[in-house]
């Protein structure tokens, strides 16, 4: 009997052991990291014609790449979270994001010209990970108005970004893809705004959604799915139809040849 209370004990303690030690992973400080340089060529930045005001813009491609660009104003740090790669196209090691690109201005202007009003910022990068995403932050040598803009990898067909601050928040599609409807890719929230770009790309628009919601998803799919998946539906609806009509003249037919064997046995 002593021998059991203590093994129960000796279990217990493992259990608790067990779940101090992932609590420790989840919650461990972050870790400085060097990221190459990226190409600022990469990237599709815009310069407001307005005042310059916070935004995330995602651009996401068929080959599982999101390009992040982010808009920073006034300030001397960015963090941001990145879901963990699920895709398979990149490693789990590290931050999770490449081809990183960091351009500001520290003088007092709101508004600018073009994007020839920027250039390269130093930069310190640090990040942590938890079960599902990694947290990233970028530390500035000096407060800045500017862009952080990088890469990173997610399965096709879903996207999902935390919010964290006021902003703007855009997500492009890629070429030949929509998103909305109910069945095959709904929006959570529903955008603002919905448009075409020149280059047939879908453009979504939230206008600060941050603090009423915690989280944009998006589930995108190919422009033609509705209408194939209306047009299958369709040719099953058929052939339900012809299917019930063609058993029910069966039965029918059977229902009159079993009618006239009976007038037969009773004659």
């Amino acid at each position: 009997m002593v021998n059991r209370i203590l093994k129960i004990l000796l279990l217990a303690a493992l259990i608790m052991m067990v779940f101090t030690s992932y609590g420790c992973l989840e919650s461990k400080e972050p870790k400085q990291i060097e990221i190459d340089p990226g190409d600022i060529s990469a990237y599709e930045f815009s310069v407001p014609e307005g005042k310059f005001t916070n935004s995330s813009t995602f651009f996401l491609y068929t080959n599982k790449t999101v390009r992040a660009i982010y808009t920073v104003v006034n300030a001397p740090r960015l963090e941001v979270v990145v879901p963990k790669d699920i895709s398979g196209v990149k490693s789990e090691k590290g931050p999770g994001i490449d081809n990183l690109v960091i351009i500001g201005n520290t003088g007092n202007s709101m508004v600018f010209s073009g994007i020839n009003e920027f250039s390269n910022i130093s930069h310190n990068v640090s990040y942590s990970e938890s079960s599902q995403n990694k947290k990233i932050q970028f530390e500035f040598a000096d407060t800045i108005n500017g862009y952080v803009a990088y890469t990173y990898y997610w399965e096709q067909g879903l996207f999902y970004h935390i919010l964290s601050r006021n902003e703007t928040v855009n997500v492009v599609l890629p070429e030949g893809y929509d998103t909305g409807n109910m069945i095959f890719g709904p929006t959570k929230p529903k955008p603002d705004t919905k448009r075409l770009d020149e280059q047939n790309r879908i453009w979504l628009v939230w206008d600060n959604p941050n603090p009423e919601h915690q989280l944009i998803q998006v589930k995108y799919y190919k422009s033609s799915l509705p209408t194939i998946m209306g047009f299958v539906g369709l040719v099953l609806l058929v052939a339900f139809f012809v299917t019930a009509i063609y058993f029910k003249n069966e039965i029918r037919k059977l229902h009159k040849k079993r009618e006239i064997i009976e007038k037969d046995k009773d004659n």
